[in-house]
């Protein structure tokens, strides 16, 4: 019996395997949506990549030095030094920086004597890197004139005073998001994070309508009723094919978590266990409602019709779609199976509450007992024409 289920489960799996469009739709899918929704509705600022060539070698060049390998502005500017002025400005024509700097080598002299002196800057492409790196410049040159108006001020020793001050200061201030964090559109976690749960949750259930849809099609073509009428166990082939879909669900949830957390840098968190807990009985809760459904609908073309309805239904209602949805429908985002997965694997990405993630876990584990079991009642259905 054991050898029966372990062999269908295997070929189903080899079957899913020479799909190429099924794996497209299953995996390559999930993964496009994610970086076209995840890219398009991400407000973190990325750093500006600044090519930067310092010509001055006279006695500020130290402190220039020092200003851009410090760490105080590593999240906003990335620094690529290059060997001339003009390649600065190719940097930024090329598109290979964001930004340019170029500081002229009689800049300390002109400093010291009083003149005005200035970096030649060069703006891309991108405005908000303009804006960053503008910044950046700024912070350096407000600090350069405040320190030799005090030396002109107070005596030689006043820089020393105000960076001592600056030093204080700036222990009391701190970067964050502005208002209540219960406010942002994604909760605690970003946009990618967000939509990589939102769509390996609804193309999980997807695959759950695989095995559904398998064993139509057996039905279908009669392979179920000579598998009936041979003398080995037809319930273990029949949760055989099951178990394949299962196991391309396993495979479908390994590569976007791998892929995502690797080429779109998204952080999962290191609560494996916990996460492939939630893909496993969301796996669970879609096979069983696709068999559900398919114990109604009677064909393939319905069966297929109905659940991608149903589930294109589920994620909108659960905020997959359009982030906040699911705060205007209520009650009605609760009861669909995305919404607990979702909140689930959130609360895990984000590590911010432990309980909240564990009882959507239990709540989700409870709606795929419940649907699994109505399934194996309504199995028959599916896999006998005369049921």
């Amino acid at each position: 019996m054991i050898r029966v289920w372990l062999t269908t489960a295997y070929y189903e799996l080899v079957k899913y395997g020479r799909m190429k469009s099924v794996l497209v739709i299953l995996i390559g899918l999930p993964l496009l949506l994610i970086l076209l929704l995840g890219s398009a509705f991400d407000t973190d600022l990325k750093p500006a990549k600044v090519a930067l060539y310092v010509a001055d070698q006279g006695e500020l060049s130290g402190s220039i030095g020092e200003f851009w390998n410090g760490e105080a502005i590593k999240p906003f500017v990335f620094v690529l030094k290059t060997d001339s002025g003009q390649e600065v400005e190719d940097y930024v024509t090329e598109g290979i920086a964001d930004y340019g700097v170029y500081v002229p080598a009689d800049f300390s002299q002109k400093v010291l004597a009083g003149e005005k002196a200035v970096w030649k800057t060069f703006s891309g492409r991108y405005a908000e890197k303009n804006v960053a790196a503008d910044a950046v410049i700024g912070r350096y040159m407000a600090e350069l004139n405040l320190k030799f108006a005090a030396m002109a001020t107070l005596g030689t020793d006043a820089p020393v005073r105000i960076g001592n001050a600056d030093a204080r200061r700036q222990s009391l201030v701190a970067i964050g998001n502005l208002g209540n964090t219960e406010d942002r559109l994604f909760g605690e976690t970003s946009a990618m994070q967000y939509y990589a749960a939102a769509y390996l949750i609804m193309f999980l259930l997807f695959s759950g309508m695989s095995a559904a849809l398998a064993l139509l099609g057996q039905k279908e073509d009669g392979t179920l009723r000579r598998l009936y009428a041979m003398p080995s166990s037809f319930r273990a082939a029949v949760f055989g094919v099951v178990t394949g879909a299962v196991m391309l669900a396993c495979l479908q949830s390994l590569v976007v978590i791998v892929f995502t957390k690797y080429v779109y840098d998204v952080e999962w968190s290191g609560h494996y266990l916990a996460i492939a807990a939630v893909c496993l009985l969301t796996t669970a809760a879609g096979t069983g409602l696709a068999i559900i459904v398919a114990s109604v609908a009677g064909t393939s073309k319905s069966t297929q019709t109905l659940f991608t309805i149903l589930v294109t239904t589920m994620t909108f209602l659960s905020g997959g779609m359009m982030a906040g949805i699911q705060n205007m429908v209520g009650i009605a985002s609760k009861l669909t199976i995305n919404h607990w997965a979702n909140i689930s694997l959130r609360a895990i990405m984000s590590g911010s509450d432990a309980a909240a993630a564990w009882n959507a876990i239990g709540v989700l584990a409870a709606i795929a007992a419940v649907l699994s079991l109505i399934a194996i009642f309504r199995l028959p259905k599916v896999v006998m024409r005369h049921a």
